[in-house]
């Protein structure tokens, strides 16, 4: 069995829950030196270098005050606890928040930090199965554990200790070390995730969701091998602070198997639209949008128009620019595409004027004069089409519906919009007879990115059953 010299049991307390953006405020670690039989303590408060909320001085009773004169995580501090650490297994009660911490406090001073972890939620899980909740509290409780200090590093590590002691004493030595070392080789998952809940997944293409307490995501992604991109989201290493939120509130994982690469974004946007997971900042679901249409005044200068994009079908001879979530949008960027050229946002019906006066642009000498007639409506128009180029929406290359296969699966679009997914004849008859959707401007650019693979799909065409 693992003896107490390759254990040292650590706790931590910080300035909030974030490795890479709070700091730690206290460490103790609790370890025993061969042929001792008391345990050793190595316990300082640290100065954060950032202030310490209200919130977490009252949880933990550490103040601003208290941590002033303190030293802050130097050379001295990271030395010890790698001669600590050097033969011993880091032991900590959700293992993964007290080790991202201290590794990312080396990182910061150009040093590694790899020791062996074991967490004692997962110990707790494994041996006392008949129990629901395993956090500290819990298990003080219910081993009766004496406590003074709750919150406070050194009485959090000892505690930690107290029950590894009582695990001794409660299980056979043969059963602790194999479960131990089932633990420690299983692949690293939060502590509240059951570490069976990847048997069943595949990896293979598969959108992912990723819950906390409640029936909301607290995140969904997508990968072309989901079980191993799952268990890089949960590694040891915590890298930022969005892996390490995650790892700290996951408790639950359903995964969407996909029949490839379209398929997955298609899902993951839907999904994420749909759902509005908490840690998600891209995809999500938007209203309308908007763009900007040309056309041509009665003098031949083109002018650009603001139009929503609810119902626009994308022909040949219409041309478009950018995708915008509000009017506001629209105005900011295409002002911003047109300052940096001598173009007249008069002339362009951007900005109101007289006609046949000078903007005022022109008075600054930033506009060649479209708007008093210095330049010729085609050189003008040149001009336009050039500074748009990057924005201008590609025209729908074909006169209907177009789809992708994947494996069994054909991807219906039609202007841009996706109508859905079909593997037999009566799929794809009730999706053509559906009203369409809206346009979206993740899906157009995923669309877009695919628009190599697409294949005409003309009214005689049924899909294999």
């Amino acid at each position: 069995m693992f003896s107490d010299q390759q254990l040292a049991f650590v706790d931590i307390e910080t300035t909030g829950g974030r490795a890479t953006r709070d700091r730690i405020t206290e460490i103790a670690v609790v370890y025993t030196e061969a042929g001792q039989q008391q345990p050793q303590l190595f316990h300082t408060l640290l100065n954060p270098g950032i202030n310490i909320s209200p919130f977490i001085q009252s949880l933990t009773g550490i103040s601003n005050q208290m941590v002033q004169q303190a030293p802050c995580f130097n050379d001295e501090i990271a030395d010890q606890l790698a001669a600590i650490f050097k033969e011993r297994i880091f032991v900590a009660h959700n293992v993964r928040f007290d080790y991202g911490f201290i590794k990312a406090a080396f990182k910061r001073l150009g040093k590694t930090f790899n020791p062996q972890q074991l967490c004692t939620v997962k110990l707790s899980r494994q041996l006392y199965p008949e129990h629901k909740y395993h956090g500290l509290d819990k298990i003080i409780a219910r081993h009766n554990i004496d406590m003074h200090n709750r919150h406070r590093a050194f009485a959090d590590a000892r505690a930690i200790y107290d029950f590894w002691q009582q695990l001794k004493l409660n299980f056979p030595a043969d059963t602790l070390h194999q479960v131990c070392k089932t633990i420690m080789q299983r692949p690293s998952l939060p502590a509240h995730l059951n570490s069976d809940i990847l048997k069943n997944i595949r990896d293979d293409y598969g959108v992912y969701l990723i819950y906390g307490d409640n029936d909301l995501p607290l995140y969904i992604g997508k990968s072309k091998r989901v079980k191993t991109r799952l268990l890089s989201h949960f590694s040891q290493d915590v890298h930022n602070s969005k892996e390490m939120s995650l790892s700290q509130q996951a408790k639950k994982i359903d995964v969407i198997p996909c029949s490839g690469e379209l398929d997955a974004l298609l899902t993951e946007s839907a999904q994420i639209k749909q759902q509005q997971p908490i840690l998600n900042r891209r995809l999500r679901r938007k209203k309308d949008l908007f763009s900007f249409q040309l056309n041509t005044n009665a003098h031949g200068y083109h002018t650009l128009k603001i139009v929503t994009m609810r119902h626009v079908q994308f022909s040949q001879q219409q041309h478009y620019y950018g995708l915008f979530n509000t009017k506001s949008d629209a105005h900011k960027a295409i002002k911003s595409t047109i300052h940096k050229t001598d173009l007249c946002l008069q002339t362009l019906g951007i900005e109101k004027g007289s006609s046949n006066r000078p903007c005022f642009r022109h008075q600054l000498h930033q506009c060649s004069g479209a708007c008093v007639n210095k330049i010729t409506a085609d050189m003008h128009n040149l001009k336009l089409a050039l500074a748009l180029q990057n924005i201008k929406l590609t025209a729908w290359p074909f006169n209907h519906y177009a789809y992708v296969q994947e494996r069994q699966k054909y991807h219906i679009f039609h202007h841009w919009v996706y109508l859905g997914s079909a593997s037999n004849a009566d799929e794809l008859h009730t999706i053509l007879n559906q009203p369409q959707g809206q346009l979206d401007r993740d899906v157009y650019q995923i669309i877009k990115q695919h628009k190599h693979r697409l294949q005409a799909l003309d009214h005689t065409y049924v899909c294999p059953d």
